[in-house]
């Protein structure tokens, strides 16, 4: 926060046909490291809540998770 980064980023999920995470990766990064990482650390231990959609069980897809860090003051 004490250098004003923010930024956005997207992490790309590979989910497997047995409904796991096969990979997490950065599709687009915010231009600072620091949050390119942290983004990808907090999408890789979040604990899926949503149920796979029926059209999808069974086979292996993927899904853009976008991460905004926005700093405002106040």
């Amino acid at each position: 926060m004490d250098k004003g980064w923010q930024g956005k980023v997207v992490i790309r999920l590979v989910i497997g046909a047995n409904g796991r995470t096969r990979s997490a990766s950065i599709e687009s990064s915010s231009g600072y490291e620091i949050l390119d990482k942290q983004a990808l650390g907090m999408v890789k231990k979040a604990k899926p809540l949503t149920r796979i959609p029926a059209a999808l069980r069974g086979r292996e897809f993927e899904v853009d998770i976008p991460v905004i860090f926005d700093l405002q003051t106040g």
